[in-house]
């Protein structure tokens, strides 16, 4: 161990979030309806072990050897069961790491030839998809909302290797959820961690106005 061996090591390292437990991509999906631009989005199975009902962009978590990208296209592909040759993915947009020590990349990309109408996407997975205008987003700003999370007292942690003197060493923590409402029905509304990934996407596409 040198200096000389350290500094290769750092020109060669991407720096990456610690402490992370899984990674996972999702798809902004763009596809044209009645000559506008829309963002796709599935209705999440009620068969589903978590995130039942909920509203999400297409995608799913990172296997093994596979890049952020690759599983975006793979998760899209077998979500909605569509040709692989209908989908072009343009780029990644921000990625989002959660509370849970979750990092959730996103993509941008466009469906060609679709119907979104015509879409039969995977049942165990996906109750249904609808689309929201590209627009929503770009037009208008998300309602956020601020929740707080108390801790609790954990009668297995070590608080006595914490210095005395250390002030307040956990804090309640404070997020905020977002909201878009402009969906035609409520269980449609686009919220929480999907609502700021498409904050996120908005946010990168309003440069270009």
């Amino acid at each position: 161990m040198n200096k000389e061996k350290i500094t290769r090591l750092l020109e060669n390292h991407r720096p990456e979030p610690l402490g992370l437990d899984h990674r996972y991509a999702v798809l902004c999906a763009l596809v044209e309806v009645e000559g506008e631009l829309h963002v796709l989005f599935e209705k999440r199975s009620a068969r589903l072990k978590s995130h039942t009902g909920e509203v999400s962009l297409p995608g799913g978590r990172i296997e093994e050897g596979e890049t952020p990208e690759e599983a975006a296209f793979r998760e899209t592909v077998e979500e909605l069961r569509i040709d692989p040759a209908c989908l072009e993915i343009l780029g990644e947009s921000d990625y989002l790491v959660t509370r849970q020590s979750k990092a959730v990349h996103c993509f941008i990309g466009v469906l060609h030839g679709v119907d979104v109408t015509a879409i039969d996407p995977e049942p165990a997975e996906v109750a249904y998809v609808f689309t929201v205008p590209l627009g929503l987003f770009l037009e208008t700003e998300p309602d956020v909302h601020p929740i707080e999370f108390k801790k609790d007292n954990d009668d297995g942690f070590p608080y006595e290797l914490i210095p005395t003197t250390t002030v307040a060493p956990f804090n309640n923590y404070i997020d905020r959820i977002f909201f878009y409402k402009g969906a035609e029905k409520k269980e449609q509304i686009v919220w929480g961690m999907t609502a700021k990934i498409m904050y996120g996407v908005a946010k990168l596409l309003k440069t270009l106005l």
